[in-house]
Formats: C-alpha cells, structure tokens, sequence
C-alpha cells in the first residue's frame, strides 16, 4: 500500500462519530468531530507507518510500530490535541512515505544500501532522538502537560498522560546521546528499561487498557471507514504481531549496555600518539599518516580482506574468540568501512573499525595508549573487555612510510607465548590524481624467530610467511566528499 492516497483521509464519517460518542460521551458536536478527526489521522500514521517501515526495516522499526498500534487502540490521540501533534512529530516521514529528515534520509538510504542491521539501528536512534530534542524544543511536550493537569481525574485523560511519561518522561539521556557524550544505544537501554518497570509496576492500568482495547477490536464487528485505512481489528493484530518481535530490541539494549563506558564522539581532537612514541623521529613519517593516528575519525575508509590459506582463516578464527571481535571470511571486492573515535574519560583513544561484510557488521574495538616501558614510551593496543593487551614496535620507513607491528602480547597482565605469529600493519602514501590518499596493509605473518621454525613452517609444512592481509585505503573527509560529489 502506497501513502500517497492517503494525503486526504483526515475527514470523519459517521461511524467515526459514533465511536468518539462511546469513548466521549458528554461532548459537544465539535469536540466530537475534532476526537473523531485526530482518531483517523492516527489510524493514517498506523498505516504509513507499517508501508515506511516494511520499506526500511531495522529492529527498533517493531518497537515504533507497536506503540503505534497501543496508541491508537488506546484512542489518546483523539482525546488530546497535543498529543495527536507529537505522533505527527515522530513520523520518520511525510504522507507520501518520503524520510521527513536528512537523519531518517540517512537510515533509509543504510537500509536500501543493504547496510548491518546494527548500523540501521543506530541511524534509527540517531533520528529518533533528534525528533525527540525538536518536539521538545517546540514546547509540545509541556502544553501536553498543562492540558493533562486540566483533566485529572477523566480516564481517558489519565491513562494518556501515563503514556506519556511512560515513553518520554524515561527518556532522560538523549540529550547527551545527541551531544556524543554516550551511545545512542546506551542511551535507549536505559529508557527501555525504566519504560519496562513502569508498565510492570505503576502503570498497569496502562496495560490493561491495550490489552482489552485490542481484544475489543478483534471481536467486535469492524463498521466500514476509510477502508484504504487499517482498520482497528487489523492494528490489533498488529499488535499480538509485535508484541513478539519488539523483543529484537533487546539486542540494541544489550549493545548499549556494553557501549556505556565508550568514551564521548570526538571528530575536532587529536591524540600525539606518533610525536609520543617516535619522539624527533616522527619528522621522517609523512604528516598525512601522522594525521592518520592523530585522529582516524577524519578519513573515509574501504577494505579487503584476503585469508589465503587454512591457516589464516584458522587463526582469524582463534582470535575472533578469544576478543570477541573482527572478520574471519573473505571478502570478495573492497567494501565499505568507517574509523570512529571516543574519548575515553582518562584521555585515552577508544578507536573503533566497523567492517561492512555484506548484511554482517565487523567490529575491531580498543584502545591506544602509550606507556613506558624500561623508560622508552612504547605504542600499546588494549582489548579492555577481554583483559588483552599488545605491545607495539612502531617503524618509520623509506619514503615516509610506517612500520607498526605487533611485539608482546599479554593476558591480565601475563605475557603470552607467540607461536612465530605476528601482525604487522605497514601505512604509505600514495597519490590518486591532485590528492593524497593512505593505503594501510595489515598481514598476518609466520615467522618463527628459531631457525628451526623457520625450516620446519616453510620447508616441511611449505607455509607461506604471509598468511592473510587486510588491506585499508583510507581517504581525508574533505577529499572524500569532493571525489563522490564529482563522481
């Protein structure tokens, strides 16, 4: 179903007028009309609503559509002006199912482009939350409020308000999710949970009312209105439909919990990570890489990953479980990926590669810090969850290149045996027309440092020394944006 002819059904019929004379028994013709009116709108939006997000699916999408579904069986837009206003508000789009936004563009772009469902989620909540800042801007939210304390003691009225602070008065931590200082998942996780207790404690009348407005609507006889509208008894089966799959959320909630110690976005600072470890030696390392490790949020990145051998993909494998973490397939061509960076509240780089391995969201996540170690600042990256650090020898090479390879590895605290295993990352500079872009080559290598090892890996087993590369071509955000806007 296509939202453009749909551009009109706002006017009430009788039956329309009928229902708003049961649930607004003492109102006059025009507060009658005016029920009856936002009633349809609302049973619109339903409708929209379901074409927009069958379109532009993620996980969340269940969640939007099935307080939908409760609001407009539970008949609060009809009774509130205010409200019927804010539901407009939260609409990813216009009545033709065009995003409304350049931030609900940028999700249903990620869902055309077949982007990770996590990425899907996170632009969700990104635009969400910015809808939610500019209603509240408006000044929507607190009329509501006065409007609602003119009509304590109605049910209708009642039930309403406890949507409200229900769904928005949970939301506590958006706005410093939209300043970068939390994750927009942490910041979900925490609402979700404090909307979870409140219908699980106080607000159970809230409950009630959706479950016997939706069992009403299936039994009753549905009367003819607006059939190119859901009808009631189909928004009710709807709701049973995702009171199950709303459960998918659980896996944002549980991402945003593991997020909450993140750090906050940072794309203006810098960590002098190379000036730190090379000291007046980093004058002979381009000052494009040294851009680079001062903050990788500023390029734009792609990616291949070559496993050639057994072996590889054997250990990608093992390292993939021991950290919980990175790609252990092949990919085919180059594919997308994006460098983000975070504060960390001592200072210290959270640094996070998203690999976009088709519908699969391939995660690299540590920090880097630089200790010293017997007096000589040393580059490290630590896996801070997984208690796993690695001690890092940083090269310059001929022609400003950059040599960073893998030394010691250790596990809370005790270094681990390295079976002639090592990881080297080697970054150059090269030139694609007028600019200047990174080509960043990380390789999986064998090389066991007896030379006994040596013989029995490449003689008697005949293995490569490389085993696997992963290749980054990483480009300045400002060249990028040049380069696609004359693509």
């Amino acid at each position: 179903m296509t939202a453009e002819p749909l551009a009109g059904l706002e006017v009430p019929t009788n039956p329309d007028l009928r229902e708003a004379r049961r649930y607004f028994p003492q109102g006059s013709p025009e507060e009658l009309f005016d029920f009856a009116q936002r009633q349809v709108r609302a049973r619109r939006r339903t409708t929209i609503l379901l074409d927009f997000y069958r379109r532009y699916p993620c996980h969340l999408a269940n969640l939007h559509l099935l307080g939908t579904c409760a609001v407009t069986l539970g008949r609060f837009a009809g009774c509130s002006a205010e409200f019927d206003d804010m539901g407009e508000e939260f609409m990813p789009c216009s009545v033709d199912g065009v995003p409304r936004s350049a931030e609900w563009r940028a999700y249903a772009e990620a869902c055309t482009d077949g982007r990770p469902w996590q990425t899907r989620d996170e632009l969700w909540l990104a635009a969400h939350m910015k809808d939610m800042a500019d209603m509240r801007e408006t000044g929507l939210e607190e009329r509501f409020h006065q409007e609602a304390a003119a009509h304590v003691g109605d049910p209708i009225w009642d039930l309403t308000n406890e949507h409200v602070e229900t769904t928005l008065g949970t939301r506590l931590m958006d706005r410093i999710a939209l300043d970068g200082d939390v994750a927009y998942e942490t910041a979900f996780a925490h609402s979700l949970s404090s909307s979870f207790l409140r219908l699980c404690s106080v607000n159970w009348r809230l409950v009630r009312r959706y479950y016997w407005e939706g069992f009403r609507a299936v039994l009753l006889p549905a009367q003819a209105s607006h059939p190119e509208l859901l009808s009631y008894r189909r928004i009710a089966l709807c709701a049973v439909r995702y009171c199950f799959t709303a459960w998918s959320a659980s896996r944002v909630y549980r991402r945003g919990i593991r997020e909450q110690e993140r750090g906050r976005r940072t794309s203006e600072d810098g960590w002098p990570l190379l000036a730190d470890v090379l000291g007046e030696r980093v004058g002979e390392v381009h000052p494009l890489i040294v851009n680079f490790y001062r903050n990788p949020g500023r390029f734009q990145v792609r990616v291949k990953v070559d496993l050639h051998t057994l072996p590889a993909k054997f250990w990608s494998r093992v390292v993939t479980v021991l950290i919980g973490q990175g790609p252990y397939e092949d990919s085919d061509s180059e594919v997308d990926a994006q460098f983000r960076v975070f504060r960390r509240r001592d200072g210290s780089m959270h640094f996070v590669r998203e690999l976009y391995m088709g519908d699969t969201l391939r995660v690299f996540d540590s920090d880097f810090i630089v200790r010293r170690v017997n007096g000589v600042p040393t580059l490290f990256e630590v896996f801070v969850d997984q208690h796993i650090e690695v001690e890092m020898s940083v090269t310059p090479l001929p022609d400003g290149a950059l040599s960073v390879r893998g030394k010691n590895f250790y596990c809370r605290g005790m270094r681990l045996p390295c079976p002639g295993l090592w990881v080297e990352f080697q970054i150059r500079v090269l030139p694609e027309g007028e600019e200047e872009i990174l080509q960043i080559e990380g390789r999986l290598l064998m090389q066991p440092e007896t030379r006994w090892g040596r013989f029995l890996t490449s003689r008697i087993l005949g293995r490569p020394e490389v085993l696997g590369t992963i290749r980054y071509v990483a480009r300045p955000l400002a060249a990028a944006s040049a380069k696609s806007a004359f693509s």
